[in-house]
């Protein structure tokens, strides 16, 4: 018999292996060459099939990163370079609200991180467990 299996001793002719068809309504399909290796190159249906991985990165997380990295830095750039006396003119100035509103663009931006961090080690915890 050598190394090489007789079609009876296989198990997808004897109705009870996974191409007998007892298990379609699963969703299984088996990536191997049949020789116990995985074929180098996968069609774009295949990869379909599989799905997307685990560590996919989640544009609306990476959006709030940048958001918050932008109000935190805005508003100190503004507190920074903002002018400390108090002018009574009629005017108001671009820089006069950018001044005004630092403090709050600061506390929304660590708040964000804050959550942001709260959310990965939720996230972490979950893919742990």
């Amino acid at each position: 018999m050598g190394f090489e299996q007789s079609k009876e001793l296989r198990p997808n002719n004897r109705g009870t292996g996974l191409g007998s068809g007892q298990h379609e309504g699963i969703g299984f399909r088996e990536v191997s060459n049949g020789d116990g290796t995985v074929p180098a190159t996968m069609t774009a249906a295949a990869a379909e099939e599989i799905g997307p991985s685990p560590r996919t990165k989640n544009p609306f997380i990476i959006i709030l990163w940048a958001l918050s990295g932008v109000l935190i830095l805005g508003g100190l750039l503004a507190l920074l370079n903002g002018s400390l006396e108090v002018s009574m003119t009629q005017r108001v100035s671009m820089a006069d609200i950018l001044f005004t509103f630092a403090p709050q663009s600061v506390f929304i931006g660590v708040t964000t991180v804050i959550a942001l961090m709260f959310w990965h080690a939720w996230r972490w915890q979950r893919g742990q467990g």
